[in-house]
């Protein structure tokens, strides 16, 4: 996840990717091995969120 928005932008598409992402990463790479947080019910809404808050703020140790 080092440098999710600064490689990759900081627009409203990359976000509702990141979204989408994290909900359900198998709907984007179907052998992928990352959880399907938001589809299993991991995460709740508000937590997804959360996640993709910390991949979009240029200020997140993320993006640093």
């Amino acid at each position: 996840l080092h440098n999710f928005a600064k490689v990759r932008g900081f627009g409203a598409d990359i976000q509702r990717y990141a979204y989408g992402k994290v909900f359900n990463s198998q709907a984007f790479t179907p052998c992928s091995s990352m959880p399907r947080f938001g589809h299993s019910q991991i995460l709740t809404e508000e937590q997804i969120k959360d996640v993709v808050a910390l991949l979009m703020d240029p200020n997140s140790p993320v993006n640093k």
